[in-house]
Protein backbone atom coordinates (compact mmCIF):
# COMPACT_ATOMS: atom_id res chain seq x y z
CA UNK A 1 0.00 0.00 0.00
CA UNK A 2 1.18 3.00 -0.86
CA UNK A 3 0.34 6.49 1.66
CA UNK A 4 0.80 9.92 0.83
CA UNK A 5 0.81 13.34 2.42
CA UNK A 6 0.74 16.69 0.83
CA UNK A 7 2.17 20.04 2.05
CA UNK A 8 3.25 23.22 1.09
CA UNK A 9 5.70 25.48 2.11
CA UNK A 10 6.92 29.32 0.98
CA UNK A 11 10.30 30.17 0.34
CA UNK A 12 12.91 31.86 -1.41
CA UNK A 13 15.96 30.99 -3.65
CA UNK A 14 18.26 31.58 -6.05
CA UNK A 15 20.70 28.75 -8.10
CA UNK A 16 24.11 30.48 -7.90
CA UNK A 17 25.34 28.34 -10.55
CA UNK A 18 22.84 29.25 -12.62
CA UNK A 19 22.54 31.36 -16.16
CA UNK A 20 19.25 32.59 -16.11
CA UNK A 21 16.63 34.66 -14.53
CA UNK A 22 16.69 31.96 -11.63
CA UNK A 23 20.10 32.72 -10.51
CA UNK A 24 18.31 36.08 -9.09
CA UNK A 25 17.04 36.01 -5.68
CA UNK A 26 12.94 34.97 -6.10
CA UNK A 27 10.16 32.73 -4.27
CA UNK A 28 8.05 29.83 -4.60
CA UNK A 29 4.81 28.52 -2.83
CA UNK A 30 6.96 24.69 -3.23
CA UNK A 31 4.46 21.77 -2.73
CA UNK A 32 5.65 18.64 -1.40
CA UNK A 33 4.74 15.09 -1.70
CA UNK A 34 5.80 12.50 0.81
CA UNK A 35 4.44 8.60 -0.27
CA UNK A 36 5.54 5.86 1.94
CA UNK A 37 5.11 1.83 0.87
CA UNK A 38 4.08 -0.58 3.45
CA UNK A 39 2.03 -3.39 4.18
CA UNK A 40 -1.64 -2.72 5.74
CA UNK A 41 -1.48 -3.78 9.19
CA UNK A 42 -3.87 -6.66 9.67
CA UNK A 43 -4.57 -5.72 13.61
CA UNK A 44 -4.68 -1.85 12.61
CA UNK A 45 -6.26 -2.09 9.06
CA UNK A 46 -3.46 0.86 8.11
CA UNK A 47 -0.23 0.88 6.15
CA UNK A 48 1.34 4.33 7.79
CA UNK A 49 -0.12 6.11 10.43
CA UNK A 50 -1.28 9.71 8.73
CA UNK A 51 -0.57 11.62 11.91
CA UNK A 52 2.92 9.94 12.52
CA UNK A 53 3.61 10.74 8.73
CA UNK A 54 2.75 14.41 8.92
CA UNK A 55 4.74 14.77 12.39
CA UNK A 56 7.27 13.42 11.13
CA UNK A 57 7.67 15.78 7.68
CA UNK A 58 5.95 18.72 9.48
CA UNK A 59 9.22 18.35 12.33
CA UNK A 60 12.22 17.68 9.99
CA UNK A 61 11.06 19.52 6.92
CA UNK A 62 8.57 22.29 6.91
CA UNK A 63 8.81 23.94 9.87
CA UNK A 64 12.82 24.06 9.06
CA UNK A 65 12.03 24.99 5.71
CA UNK A 66 8.74 27.48 5.78
CA UNK A 67 9.60 31.00 4.82
CA UNK A 68 13.08 30.99 4.64
CA UNK A 69 15.99 31.68 2.67
CA UNK A 70 16.44 28.19 1.28
CA UNK A 71 20.57 28.33 0.33
CA UNK A 72 20.87 29.63 3.70
CA UNK A 73 20.11 25.26 4.63
CA UNK A 74 21.05 23.96 0.68
CA UNK A 75 23.78 25.53 -0.49
CA UNK A 76 22.07 24.77 -4.13
CA UNK A 77 18.24 24.49 -3.64
CA UNK A 78 17.10 23.38 -7.02
CA UNK A 79 14.20 21.31 -6.48
CA UNK A 80 16.70 18.31 -7.25
CA UNK A 81 18.78 19.01 -4.24
CA UNK A 82 15.92 20.11 -2.05
CA UNK A 83 14.46 16.64 -3.02
CA UNK A 84 16.67 14.53 -1.68
CA UNK A 85 17.71 17.26 1.23
CA UNK A 86 14.45 16.32 2.41
CA UNK A 87 14.33 12.88 1.74
CA UNK A 88 17.78 12.88 3.97
CA UNK A 89 15.53 14.37 6.45
CA UNK A 90 12.76 11.87 6.69
CA UNK A 91 14.38 8.78 6.12
CA UNK A 92 15.95 8.39 9.39
CA UNK A 93 12.40 8.27 11.02
CA UNK A 94 12.15 4.78 9.93
CA UNK A 95 9.24 5.82 7.43
CA UNK A 96 9.43 3.61 4.73
CA UNK A 97 9.92 6.47 2.61
CA UNK A 98 8.92 5.37 -1.33
CA UNK A 99 9.14 8.76 -3.11
CA UNK A 100 9.60 12.29 -2.54
CA UNK A 101 7.99 14.81 -5.07
CA UNK A 102 8.92 18.30 -5.04
CA UNK A 103 6.64 20.91 -7.15
CA UNK A 104 8.43 24.00 -7.09
CA UNK A 105 5.45 25.68 -10.12
CA UNK A 106 2.41 24.24 -11.16
CA UNK A 107 3.16 21.44 -13.66
CA UNK A 108 7.00 21.62 -12.92
CA UNK A 109 8.28 18.99 -9.95
CA UNK A 110 10.91 16.36 -9.23
CA UNK A 111 10.24 12.62 -8.38
CA UNK A 112 13.12 11.61 -5.93
CA UNK A 113 13.21 7.69 -5.42
CA UNK A 114 16.15 7.80 -2.86
CA UNK A 115 18.82 6.67 -5.48
CA UNK A 116 21.29 7.19 -3.00
CA UNK A 117 24.97 9.10 -2.83
CA UNK A 118 25.68 7.89 -6.31
CA UNK A 119 22.53 9.26 -7.89
CA UNK A 120 23.38 12.52 -6.53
Amino acid sequence: MIVATEYEFDAAHNLPNYAGKCERLHGHTYRLKVLCEAPVNPSTGLAIDFAELKKVVRSRVIDVLDHTYLNETIPIPSAENIAIWIWDRIAPSGLPLKEIWVHETPGCYVIYRGEGPAGR
